[in-house]
């Protein structure tokens, strides 16, 4: 076996799956990112946990909200994961860039992804400290799927750029 780095080990973690993690500011106004540190923590509970970095406007609005969408991507949200991936909600508004289609959640305020593979409305139970991270564990209220869709898996990069395969 070869010693490397914590990093180096964690970039073979492939493939991994693409969720969109979407909240609203105080005014109604929704941003979001895509996250990799995502997982069910609780299936009797209903719980899903995101970790997303301390710094991050997406972890600011979770935190005033109180709640947020976990939105399973396809392929045909390829370009939207990019978009959403790569630039910060501070400084885009993600959701009039990518004319992203969404619909209105049953509980909460945050919009679910017309689009998505799956989508869970979350209500934030509780929130952790985890190095420079945050993981907000969600209760799930309400769950969607469309059928007739696939997940999106992150693959990891090939010359630098990131390849993306459905399952």
């Amino acid at each position: 076996m070869k010693k490397v780095s914590v990093s180096e080990a964690f970039d073979m973690f492939k493939p991994e799956k693409c969720v969109f993690v979407i909240s609203i500011d105080e005014k109604g106004k929704p941003s979001g990112m895509i996250c990799g540190h995502a997982m069910k923590c609780s299936k009797k509970s209903e719980l899903y946990a995101v970790a997303l970095w301390e710094e991050g406007y997406t972890q600011e609005l979770i935190r005033s909200s109180k709640e947020f969408v976990v939105a399973v991507s396809n392929k045909s949200l390829e370009k939207e994961v990019i978009l959403f991936g790569s630039v910060s909600g501070r400084d885009v508004d993600k959701f009039k860039e990518s004319k992203i289609a969404t619909e209105k959640a049953q509980f909460i305020k945050s919009p679910l992804l017309k689009d998505a593979t799956i989508n869970f409305e979350c209500k934030l139970q509780e929130e952790v400290r985890v190095g420079d991270h945050i993981m907000f564990i969600g209760k799930i209220l309400a769950a969607y799927v469309n059928e007739d869709k696939k997940v999106l898996l992150n693959m990891g990069k090939i010359n630098g750029e990131r390849i993306y395969k459905e399952f």
